[in-house]
């Protein structure tokens, strides 16, 4: 089993609680100039779990772009996730992996978002919760057909956060266990300590997936 890993919160969650049930390899990808790779390889290593880089540059985010297929037309956004994640899911597959774990989710359903602070301190806690639903609801019909297609020719794209059971539990929970003060995430940061991740990840700030690897500046200059 394999899990996209970018070295943050939402990925060593995943992967720490993938190595209760299986041998797990992190995967990850990388510009050259990205300052996260870093950030992964540590988050593997304190995890105990071996960690696949394949280093992204303009050559291999033209060659995974000519095969995008999706029902809709994609933004910068989507071209970036979808060169990421099947980038990531063939270095699974070449490292034995038929299954690969995404984190995507967690922020929609625990407050990951800066915006969801924003609404919550402006407008209230039904204005946060209604903004957190309505994306979720975006992410199922546009995000997830995106994932899933880019990883589709050589994994099996799987997302634990989506379960019913762990969205149930999500959407009962008291908003400050959500967003506490300045604090996102709060109730699965807190999850993170108790599984044995360290402080340094789970107390570590958001950082987008197309940002961090450095995917969507070499996707932004190519030609597509």
């Amino acid at each position: 089993m394999a899990v996209a890993f970018s070295g943050g919160l939402d990925s060593s969650v995943v992967a720490k609680c993938a190595t209760r049930f299986a041998r797990v390899v992190a995967c990850a990808a990388f510009a050259p100039t990205a300052g996260d790779a870093s950030r992964a390889r540590a988050g593997a290593e304190a995890l105990g779990i071996e960690l696949v880089v394949t280093e992204l540059d303009s050559r291999a985010v033209a060659k995974e772009l000519e095969s995008i297929d999706l029902p809709f037309e994609p933004t910068l956004m989507d071209r970036s996730l979808w060169c990421l994640y099947s980038t990531v899911s063939r270095s699974a597959r070449e490292a034995g992996a038929r299954v690969l774990l995404l984190g995507q989710m967690a922020d929609e359903l625990f407050g990951g978002y800066a915006k969801y602070a924003e609404a919550l301190r402006g407008q209230g806690e039904m204005a946060a919760r209604k903004m957190m639903e309505a994306d979720a609801r975006e992410y199922a019909v546009r995000g997830r057909v995106r994932d899933v297609s880019a990883c589709s020719h050589w994994a099996e794209a799987r997302f634990p956060f989506e379960a019913h059971r762990v969205q149930e539990f999500a959407a009962a929970l008291p908003m400050d266990f959500k967003i506490r003060g300045e604090v996102r995430k709060a109730v699965l940061r807190r999850a993170a300590l108790a599984l044995g991740v360290s402080e340094e990840v789970a107390s570590a700030p958001k950082k987008a997936a197309q940002y961090s690897s450095g995917v969507q500046k070499l996707v932004a200059s190519s030609h597509f």
